[in-house]
C-alpha cells in the first residue's frame, strides 16, 4: 500500500524534486570537470609539483642563496680589487686594463658587466620561491600527501556519474536511493573537511597568483641567457685570462692560486665552486623551462571554486536525501491513517451484524417507483 501511495500524491512530488536535485548536482560535477579541463590540469599540476619539489626544499633554497652571494662577490671584487691591483703591475691604467680584458677576454668582460643585473634577477627568483614554500607544501598535498592530483578529475567524474544513478533510483519507491544520497553527501562533506581541501585549494590559487608575474617565457629565456653569459665568463676566466695574467706577472699556477687566495678570496673561492653553482642554476632554469607548458595549462584554473562546487553540491545532495526521506515519511503516515480508517470501518460493520441490527433502508419516493 505505501508503495502505491509513494508513487502518487505529495510524497511523489518530494521524491521527484529530490531526484532532480541529485541529478542536477551530478551534471554540475561532470560539467565542472570538463569546463576546467581537469583531466589535463591534474597530470600537468602533478608533474610540475614533482619537478619543483627538490628545488623548494630548505636546503636547496639556502644553497642557491649562497651561490648568488658568491657570484655577486666575484663581480664586486673584480671591479673593486682585481683591476686596481693588477693594472699597475702590468704597467697599465685601470681603463687600459679593462680595454685589454675586453679585447682579449670578451666573455669575462661581458660576464662581469652583466653580473649586477643577473644576480638581482636570480635573487628575486629564489626569494620568490622561498616565500612560496609553505603554499607549495600545502598545494603538494592535494588531495592528500599520498594521493596525486591526478586522482581529482577521476573523483569528480565518478561522483557525477554516481549522482546521476542515484537520481534515477530516487524516481522509484524504496529507501535504498535515499540512503545512498544521504551517505554520499555525508561522505563528501567529511572528506572535504578532514582533508582540508578548501584551504589547500586557496593556497594553490595564491601560489598561482604569486608565480604569475615571474613565470613567463620571457623570464625563462632571460635566465637561460644569463646562465650562458656567466658560464662563458667562468670558463674563459679560468682557462684563458688567469693563465695569461700569471704568465705576464711571472707566476706559475701554484703561485697564482696563492696570490688569488690571499688578495682576492671571493674570486679564488668562485673558481672552485662556480661550475657546481652554475650547474644548480642550470637545473633550476631547466625545471622552469620544462614546466612552462604545464604552468600555462594550470594558470587559468582556480581550484578554490572547484572545491566549493564539490562542497555545496554535497550539501544539496544531503538536503535532497532529507527531502526524499520526509516525503517517504509523509507517505507512510498517510498509509497508516488510511489503514486505521479502513480497520475502524470494518469493525463497525462487524459490530452491527453482531447486534442483529439491519442496515437502514433507503425510502424511495413514490414518484420514482
Amino acid at each position: 500500500m505505501s508503495a502505491l501511495v509513494e508513487l502518487r500524491g505529495e510524497a511523489s512530488v518530494y521524491r521527484r524534486s529530490a531526484a532532480l536535485l541529485v541529478a542536477a548536482v551530478g551534471v554540475v560535477f561532470l560539467v565542472s570537470t570538463l569546463a576546467n579541463n581537469l583531466f589535463t590540469v591534474g597530470p600537468d599540476f602533478e608533474e610540475m609539483i614533482d619537478d619543483f619539489r627538490p628545488a623548494l626544499t630548505e636546503e636547496s633554497i639556502a644553497t642557491a642563496k649562497t651561490d648568488l652571494v658568491m657570484l655577486e662577490g666575484v663581480g664586486a671584487e673584480f671591479e673593486a680589487a682585481i683591476v686596481p691591483a693588477v693594472a699597475p703591475q702590468l704597467g697599465m691604467t685601470e681603463a687600459e686594463f679593462m680595454s685589454f680584458i675586453e679585447a682579449n677576454f670578451p666573455d669575462v668582460a661581458s660576464g662581469v658587466a652583466a653580473l649586477p643585473e643577473i644576480v638581482p634577477t636570480f635573487n628575486g627568483l629564489v626569494d620568490t620561491l622561498d616565500s612560496q614554500r609553505d603554499l607549495f607544501q600545502s598545494a603538494d598535498e592535494i588531495p592528500t600527501e599520498a594521493l596525486p592530483a591526478t586522482t581529482v578529475p577521476w573523483g569528480f567524474l565518478v561522483a557525477g556519474i554516481s549522482l546521476l544513478v542515484i537520481g534515477a533510483l530516487l524516481f522509484k519507491p524504496g529507501w535504498l536511493a535515499v540512503a545512498l544520497a544521504g551517505g554520499f553527501g555525508v561522505l563528501v562533506v567529511g572528506v572535504v573537511l578532514v582533508l582540508s581541501l578548501i584551504p589547500k585549494a586557496a593556497d594553490a590559487d595564491e601560489l598561482n597568483d604569486n608565480l604569475r608575474p615571474i613565470y613567463t617565457p620571457e623570464l625563462v629565456e632571460q635566465a637561460k641567457g644569463a646562465l650562458i653569459t656567466v658560464e662563458a665568463m667562468g670558463t674563459q676566466m679560468q682557462t684563458e685570462m688567469l693563465p695569461a695574467l700569471a704568465q705576464q706577472l711571472g707566476m706559475d699556477q701554484t703561485q697564482l692560486n696563492g696570490f688569488l687566495g690571499e688578495n682576492f678570496p671571493a674570486t679564488a673561492q668562485a673558481l672552485g665552486s662556480m661550475p657546481e653553482a652554475l650547474g644548480r642554476f642550470g637545473d633550476l632554469t631547466q625545471t622552469f623551462d620544462d614546466n612552462l607548458d604545464n604552468y600555462e595549462t594550470i594558470e587559468p584554473v582556480s581550484f578554490f571554486p572547484i572545491i566549493w562546487t564539490l562542497m555545496v553540491g554535497a550539501w544539496i545532495v544531503l538536503g535532497a536525501a532529507v527531502l526524499a526521506w520526509w516525503g517517504g515519511r509523509a507517505a507512510q503516515r498517510t498509509d497508516e491513517q488510511r489503514s486505521k480508517l479502513g480497520d475502524a470501518d470494518r469493525t463497525n460493520r462487524v459490530d452491527l451484524r453482531a447486534e442483529g441490527e439491519a442496515p437502514p433502508r433507503v425510502r424511495v419516493p413514490a414518484g420514482l417507483k
